[in-house]
């Protein structure tokens, strides 16, 4: 697995700090989308609710620096990285 990043962390935003555009993509998505948090990646708003958490057994290897992916295609996934502060992710793209 080929991991790609750039090491540098990214706000977490939350939904009245979007743009109106990307707010009305997202308010028919689901009831709560007004209390998710959300981030910027490669011209994409993805809500961090969508991450699965990388658990122990997931850790291993490649992962273990890592606290959640969401998948993108069978051979992609969005990695994120939590900052000690919370407030900020980094953000990877795992290719196999």
């Amino acid at each position: 697995m080929k991991i790609i990043t750039n090491n540098h962390y990214r706000q977490i935003v939350y939904f009245h700090e979007l743009e109106t555009h990307e707010q009305d993509e997202l308010k028919d998505s689901y009831d709560t989308v007004e209390e998710s948090s959300f981030f910027r990646y490669r011209g994409h708003v993805y809500d961090l609710n969508d991450f699965l958490r990388i658990n122990e057994q997931w850790g291993k290897g490649t992962l273990r620096d890592w606290d959640g992916c969401c998948n993108e295609t069978i051979f992609s996934s969005v990695l994120v990285k939590y900052s000690e502060c919370g407030e900020a992710i980094r953000v990877g793209l795992a290719l196999s």
